[in-house]
């Protein structure tokens, strides 16, 4: 049994103690990708480094799928432990940190700015994660709930070393300190895990907004007791502004259903991937620098 996107949603909502959304996120159910990133930094450098992590994520993985691209001409090297499609959300991760990192360092304005990131990647037979910092990807199937991506941060190294437990972490004034972000270190490796879909699965993509208020016993409730993934959403945002809403929420929602074949190829020809790149790029500085 291959899966399909059945349903898919997302929303943010700037929460009741910012005044900046410094979040951002997309959804594409032709491409089977999405994104959620949580931007950081001052003078709306966080919104930009987000907006600039989406959009490229988006642009360079898009044209290296719909041409098939080989990985010998991927952005910096492939990781042979993946696979093709799973080099394809790497290096646009990559990319996407050399852009950022290398506006961070022109820009006075961007100095330390950076984002986390969390990508899905869905197709008939094969389902991608990928997160940097402390964005979440939670899988809920037949009623439980698995997360599928790594906290990068002191607190979520300290838990994996047994130092501090999980409640203690959650109070810890060093939980949002992260080891890793895009745009910190011209070097990056996003966390990546391959599943098999099954019929039914549902997806949540969210940054910390809403897992700093919602615990995952009760994502996993809200996921099992709503089917359509747009109510979903807004239930997520809905909880974190009843309990302060303190930073900004961002909540991806996927479900998928089962079909019995593939109904299309998935790859087709398309242009040149690093004019596009270029021309993207080139146009997000301009932006930028008004």
């Amino acid at each position: 049994m291959k899966s399909t996107i059945a349903k898919a949603a997302g929303l943010t909502d700037v929460g009741l103690k910012r005044e900046i959304n410094e979040d951002s996120f997309s959804t594409d159910t032709k491409t089977g990708l999405f994104v959620v990133a949580d931007g950081m930094g001052g003078h709306l450098a966080g919104e930009v480094a987000s907006r600039v992590a989406v959009d490229l994520i988006n642009k360079s993985y898009k044209k290296w799928f719909d041409s098939d691209a080989p990985e010998e001409d991927l952005f910096d090297y492939p990781d042979q432990s993946l696979s093709k499609i799973g080099n394809y959300i790497q290096s646009s991760i990559r990319l996407a940190n050399k852009v950022i990192h290398e506006m961070a360092a022109e820009y006075t304005d961007y100095n330390g700015m950076g984002t986390t990131v969390a990508v899905l990647a869905v197709m008939p037979d094969l389902v991608i994660t990928a997160n940097v910092g402390d964005s979440r990807i939670y899988l809920v199937r037949n009623g439980e709930i698995e997360r599928l991506s790594k906290d990068h941060s002191i607190v979520a190294e300290q838990v994996a070393m047994g130092i501090m437990t999980d409640e203690e972490a959650k109070q810890s004034p060093l939980k949002h300190v992260l080891t890793r972000n895009l745009g910190s270190a011209i070097h990056l490796e996003a966390e990546i895990f391959e599943i098999e879909p099954s019929s039914n699965d549902r997806f949540v993509l969210c940054s910390d907004g809403l897992t700093d208020l919602v615990s995952d016993d009760e994502i996993q409730q809200m996921v099992v007791a709503e089917d359509d993934p747009e109510v979903l959403c807004q239930n997520f945002i809905d909880k974190a502004l009843t309990r302060g809403a303190h930073d900004n929420t961002t909540v991806v929602s996927v479900y998928l259903s089962g079909i019995e074949k593939s109904k299309s190829e998935p790859f087709k020809k398309m242009g040149s991937l690093l004019a596009d790149i270029l021309t993207t790029t080139q146009k997000a500085t301009k932006i930028f620098k008004s």
